[in-house]
């Protein structure tokens, strides 16, 4: 039996509207990755200290990317965000996160030791968590002390951040721009939306598994200045296996290979594609939710497909799938999908056809509540985070100190992060939220720091 096997055979033969970015095939064609599988040999190269192959392959996706170096990483952004975090703020400087920052971001100043400051998180009345320009500008004013600022962009649904006003601010005051665009590998190829590294990050990480042919797991970090780099892969060795994947960093090469040769034209048969659907949705019932975010003054990526469901994202994807087709997400009031270079124009455009066939009935939706006020904080993350803890029933949490970060999704911003009080209206939230509602919490049981 090959149940793995069976399983993936059966996943691939239906309409993929998610990562990895490949879309199930391989961009110069089938290859036999067992045969390619290797380990550091004479003849081959070594990650950590490359000469031959890793090396060029790496100078190329610099260049294309416009870095100053590039390194390959085999256990996706994540192995990054902790080197980029730790790169340029050491134990006991502080970083400026926005709340809703991923929590790769949040461990990496856990392990490096470094203090974290909240930058505040709005939300649209219909959920969208979004980060204010004028919040990061207020973020640093108020702890000049900061040596790096912390920015993901762009988020699930395609959202961006303007970032060039941010980074000229941040360099004035000698402050670090870093960047997570795990969702913004392709941003390179892209005549819709500029990458952080055109914008003036220092430092910014791509999964290229998410929107590139790349292989799950595959992904770069790129740095503006290449003296940074001798450092990055010391802090690398900490992050990642000593034993890295030949077989993904072929496919990093191969990604960057390909978008050199076709990705800015295939990137717009593929927006022009998404665009044809945007604009039939409300024809059919439906909505862009690019369109209803506008006021925001946030940019959207046009690969990034995200549809109002009247009858609510849930029951959109289950109808979707029983077509067939699998999406990458869904919240409470729509669908995202993610598109790459791979994806072939008129299997977006059939889109149109198969939503004909599903009329929306609309759904009593509930509003979601909004954000709360930051609790009090008692603890740096990182203490509260390696403090002895214990499991504490929520309806007895008020008062105590989380261990982890626990909040709802949608919209997926913590209400609570380790070192902060936990208040009577968190508990609330949480206790009347449902399993699959929330995060952070461990069936009834919030972890806190042991008394």
């Amino acid at each position: 039996m090959r149940p793995i096997h069976d399983m993936l055979a059966a996943a691939s033969a239906r309409s993929s509207f998610h990562m990895p970015g490949h879309k199930g095939s391989a961009p110069f064609g089938p290859v036999d990755l067992y045969a390619l599988d290797t380990t550091e040999l004479p003849q081959t190269d070594d990650l950590y200290a490359p000469e031959r192959a890793i090396a060029q392959a790496q100078r190329l996706y610099a260049k294309a990317a416009g870095a100053g170096a590039t390194v390959f990483l085999h256990n996706g952004s994540t192995s990054g965000i902790h080197v980029m975090v730790q790169l340029y703020a050491c134990q006991g400087d502080t970083v400026l996160l926005p709340r809703n920052a991923h929590m790769s971001a949040v461990n990496g100043c856990i392990l490096g030791g470094v203090k974290i400051r909240w930058i505040p998180v709005s939300m649209t009345e219909d959920g969208l968590a979004y980060v204010r320009e004028g919040d990061v500008i207020a973020a640093m004013d108020a702890h000049p002390e900061a040596r790096a600022i912390f920015l993901a962009r762009p988020d699930y649904y395609g959202c961006c951040l303007p970032l060039e006003g941010i980074a000229r601010s941040a360099h004035a005051r000698g402050i670090r721009v870093l960047v997570d665009e795990a969702h913004g590998a392709h941003l390179p190829w892209s005549d819709s939306v500029k990458s952080a590294g055109e914008c003036g990050a220092d430092a910014w990480v791509q999964s290229v598994h998410k929107t590139l042919p790349g292989l799950t797991a595959s992904a770069v970090l790129h740095l503006r200045d290449g003296v940074d780099r001798p450092r990055a892969l010391r802090l690398l060795r900490r992050e990642q296996t000593s034993s890295p994947s030949f077989v993904l960093m072929l496919s990093i090469d191969d990604a960057r290979a390909y978008m050199e040769a076709h990705g800015r034209e295939r990137l717009c048969a593929v927006t022009e594609a998404a665009d044809a659907v945007r604009a039939a949705l409300p024809l059919l019932g439906y909505a862009d939710a690019h369109a209803c975010w506008r006021p925001t003054g946030l940019q959207f990526d046009p690969s990034r497909l995200v549809i109002e469901a009247p009858q609510g994202g849930a029951e959109l994807a289950r109808q979707l799938r029983e077509k067939a087709i699998d999406v990458e997400m869904h919240d409470l009031r729509r669908v995202v999908l993610i598109l790459s270079a791979m994806d072939e124009p008129r299997e977006i455009r059939r889109l149109l056809s198969v939503l004909k066939e599903l009329p929306p009935q609309r759904a009593d939706i509930p509003p979601l509540p909004m954000l709360t006020e930051l609790p009090e904080q008692v603890l740096e993350v990182r203490q509260a985070a390696m403090a002895e803890s214990e499991d504490v029933p929520l309806d007895a949490c008020v008062g105590r100190i989380a261990a982890v970060s626990a909040g709802l999704y949608p919209p997926g911003v913590p209400l609570v992060c380790p070192g902060e009080r936990v208040t009577t209206e968190v508990v609330s939230r949480l206790i009347n939220a449902t399993n699959q509602e929330r995060f952070g919490v461990e069936g009834d049981t919030l972890l806190c720091v042991s008394v």
